[in-house]
């Protein structure tokens, strides 16, 4: 029988065409892997935002404000938010319980009806009070009503600085209340029966003598994206960004998130498991005095940094 070759004029054509796949697969890949500016010039602008939150539907989002200077000292943010309507995201807007006092970091829950929030306004007659938790509630007219503070000891004396829940209603937050690891540490407070316990500091897994700040847990509360600052493996002296994974109530050791760190401050991750996105913030180095909020696909990110966890020995 005679064999079926591949006359030699060819192969320059095959391997160039090889090539242009390969090349074009890379692109690809890389473009993938890549963080990019969400709604530049409109959400995303010469001003600072951060922390977004989005409603389970993805067509609300609430995010942080300010017209002030990053890293230049105390900021005032004020919480805006957007529509999604025809694929368009709206012009932002105030949100119209904020405006008044420093408010940022707002979490909107996966039944839309709650938005918890940080907050320095006054309350029960004291007016220099500390970073605290507040909530607002959204009535049957979808209007918001007025902002609640979270009573203690969820609250405390110190600064809380992030809020986030689980699909089961516990609550995630990052505070340096006093008893904790370092400068700042995350804690857990779960509910049962309808009812909050204290807060229960997470451990000295994720927790360290440095500080751990602003967190993003996943719906069935096993990954936890956190910020960290003055780590050993930051980019930045500021904030990087890390992710660790719960196994059998145990939380493995934080790994910092090479894709999306930078020299500046990088923070507030916000992860849209169902789109597969991850969203977080960013000032892209220490020369810059402005935020704005960034998407990367999660998937790569989960797979690689599932492969490596690794667990403190008991």
């Amino acid at each position: 029988m005679k064999k079926l070759g591949i006359p030699n004029n060819l192969f320059p054509i095959i391997s160039l065409g090889m090539l242009l796949i390969l090349f074009s697969s890379c692109k690809n890949t890389s473009r993938q892997f890549k963080a990019l500016v969400f709604e530049a010039n409109n959400i995303s602008t010469k001003a600072i935002e951060y922390a977004p939150s989005f409603s389970s539907s993805g067509s609300e989002i609430y995010f942080s404000k300010s017209n002030d200077k990053w890293g230049k000292g105390n900021i005032k943010s004020s919480i805006y938010f957007s529509i999604k309507k025809n694929q368009k995201w709206s012009k932002p807007k105030l949100a119209p319980f904020s405006g008044q006092y420093d408010d940022s970091a707002p979490h909107l829950t996966n039944n839309g009806k709650t938005l918890y929030f940080i907050s320095q306004r006054p309350y029960d007659g004291i007016h220099n009070a500390s970073q605290d938790i507040w909530k607002v509630e959204r009535n049957e007219n979808n209007k918001w009503g007025t902002p609640i503070r979270l009573d203690n000891p969820i609250n405390s004396s110190q600064n809380e600085y992030c809020i986030k829940t689980d699909e089961y209603g516990n609550l995630y937050l990052a505070s340096d209340r006093n008893l904790g690891y370092g400068q700042g540490d995350l804690y857990i407070v779960k509910k049962t029966n309808n009812t909050y316990g204290s807060p229960v500091n997470l451990g000295n897994s994720l927790n360290s003598e440095k500080g751990e700040w602003n967190l993003e847990v996943n719906k069935e509360g096993n990954i936890i994206i956190f910020e960290a600052s003055e780590r050993a493996e930051n980019l930045s002296p500021y904030g990087d960004l890390y992710i660790s994974f719960k196994l059998d109530n145990d939380w493995s050791l934080p790994q910092n998130i090479q894709e999306i760190n930078t020299t500046g401050s990088d923070l507030y991750p916000e992860l849209i498991e169902d789109d597969n996105i991850l969203y977080f913030s960013s000032s892209d180095s220490l020369k810059s005095t402005r935020t704005n909020i960034y998407f990367i696909e999660f998937k790569h990110i989960y797979d690689k940094y599932r492969r490596n966890v690794v667990f403190l020995k008991k």
